[in-house]
């Protein structure tokens, strides 16, 4: 079993975890709001370690990134858990529940397997992969090692010195931006914003970032909260890309799903701050990438059909072909 980081013991015979905002006190035989950690002995044990509940092939475009290796596959691995309970969550059977079939893999036979799909990264994905953080950076590792990028797609509920460790082994990631109320956050969703807020900044510091937003009516659809959202992510980067996706019912919401015009309503007010807004799980040229110089269409995206028709490769970064603006892509 792989040592456990990010933990200390108490006097009293419980272990304080120090993963994540929630700093978990488990008595013994207990465990963490996440299920991944566990007190045995007075140590902290990883019962999960190298489990994996889904792995796959994806489109990048799926996690979702636009601006990193557009077009391309990426090897997927899902794992079980999570450190919030997000009500509405599309994942719920592998985050809020443990599935019968796991699979066990070490570093290096997960990175094996990623190098025979012919992708060149893989993601850590599906349920919120940073409850694994152990397993998670050894994979990181080996995967760097064997020329594979790494990718993460987490909701960003992590202390600031893990996530620095974490994201300093990244090359891009995807982080959940779920609202802008504190409130909600904290009493609807069982996270911190703080610490989010926190990791996004450590994360556009490290590697390539782009965020998401679940648009979900009553809880993530005010304009108020949008351009909080879009104000403080401007303040890092104004190419700093974000994506609208519409929710639909799941594990235990049944709010209707999110209305195609509230998403391009808030679209608009996000694009006055940020150069690069996304809209997912809709139809139309929401997902096309525009050069925010000259207007010019430089990726059309249908689904995960991916066209460049500007779009103009040197270096390893991606540019307008029409005005020579840079894209901020990574090619």
């Amino acid at each position: 079993m792989a040592k456990a980081a990010y933990w200390r013991q108490e006097a009293s015979g419980a272990i304080r975890c120090e993963l994540c905002p929630h700093a978990c006190l488990m008595a013994e035989g207990r465990q963490g709001i996440c299920n991944a950690r566990i007190n045995k002995g007075r140590e902290m044990a990883l019962p999960f370690y190298g489990l994996v509940s889904s792995m796959g092939l994806d489109p990048i475009e799926k996690k979702p990134l636009f601006h990193f290796l557009p077009g391309s596959d990426v090897f997927s691995v899902g794992f079980v858990g999570c450190n919030m309970r997000c009500p509405f969550c599309q994942n719920w059977h592998i985050s809020q529940e443990i599935p019968e079939q796991l699979e066990r893999f070490s570093p290096e036979s997960l990175v094996k397997a990623a190098l025979r799909s012919g992708a060149p990264s893989i993601a850590y994905t599906y349920s919120e992969p940073t409850v694994h953080f152990e397993f998670v950076l050894a994979s990181m590792l080996a995967a760097r090692s064997a020329g594979l990028r790494n990718v993460l797609v987490t909701n960003g509920c992590l202390e600031a010195r893990p996530a620095r460790e974490l994201l300093g082994r990244c090359d891009a990631a995807n982080v959940d931006l779920k609202t802008w109320s504190e409130e909600t956050y904290r009493k609807s969703l069982g996270g911190e914003r703080a610490s989010v807020l926190e990791f996004i900044r450590i994360a556009t510091s490290l590697c390539h970032v782009e965020a998401t937003t679940l648009v979900v009516p009553g809880l993530s659809d005010s304009t108020e909260g949008m351009e909080g959202i879009s104000g403080f992510l401007a303040g890092l980067s104004r190419d700093l890309p974000l994506h609208l996706s519409a929710y639909h019912p799941d594990w235990k919401y049944d709010t209707p799903s999110t209305r195609q015009a509230s998403l391009e309503t808030l679209e608009g007010i996000a694009r006055q701050r940020l150069n690069f807004v996304y809209l997912g799980n809709v139809q139309g040229p929401g997902a096309d990438t525009l050069c925010p110089r000259c207007g010019t269409t430089a990726i059309v995206r249908r689904g995960y059909r991916v066209e460049s028709r500007a779009l103009a490769a040197a270096g390893g970064r991606g540019s307008c072909s029409s005005c020579g603006q840079d894209l901020h892509i990574i090619v």
